[in-house]
């Protein structure tokens, strides 16, 4: 039996939650590179400078590599690095933020140039409680900016969302390697 790594990509913009995803994934055991934020315009203490890398071993043997990217601009020389041999990618965006101040799209957009065909699943963050699964305010701009890709409310802090969020990709994933498979 062949084992498989699949590399998984967490991107998104500064404070969505990409660093803690990684964490609960890995159950607290990722390597984070997280410095002191020199940004006041930002209200976060910390900010990841280069990249969390984190690895889980499946069932039957397979492992899961997972690389949290850094979510300011001035770091997205990165990014295309990061998605370099990428199996899926999961971008993060703080719902609780306006919509025109995120730079999501601009993760969307590095992902569009440099692996157009990866699988990418979005999570929205700082929902707070809804019985809508995707916050009204953010439809018009997952309209515009991920038409085709599926959305969900995440907490990166709770190991079943985040799991949720990983069997949505991986199944995205594996219909991927069956089309390819049949080609």
């Amino acid at each position: 039996m062949t084992v498989r790594e699949h590399k998984i990509v967490v991107m998104g913009p500064l404070g969505a939650g990409k660093s803690t995803l990684v964490q609960t994934l890995t159950q607290g055991k990722a390597v984070v590179t997280e410095a002191r934020n020199t940004d006041p315009s930002v209200g976060k203490e910390y900010t990841t400078v280069a990249m969390d890398y984190g690895d889980i071993d499946l069932p039957g043997g397979d492992r899961l590599r997972l690389y949290g990217s850094p979510g300011q601009e001035r770091f997205s020389y990165i990014w295309p690095i990061l998605l370099a041999g990428a199996e899926g990618a999961i971008v993060l965006v703080d719902g609780s933020k306006c919509v025109n101040a995120t730079l999501a799209g601009q993760h969307l957009q590095a992902i569009a140039e440099h692996a157009p065909t990866l699988p990418v699943v979005i999570g929205i963050t700082k929902c707070g409680r809804t019985d809508d699964p995707v916050l009204p305010h953010w439809q018009a701009w997952l309209g515009e900016h991920a038409p085709h890709l599926p959305a969900l409310p995440l907490d990166p802090r709770d190991m079943k969302q985040a799991i949720t969020a990983m069997d949505l990709l991986m199944s995205q994933i594996e219909c991927n390697a069956m089309t390819t498979a049949d080609e």
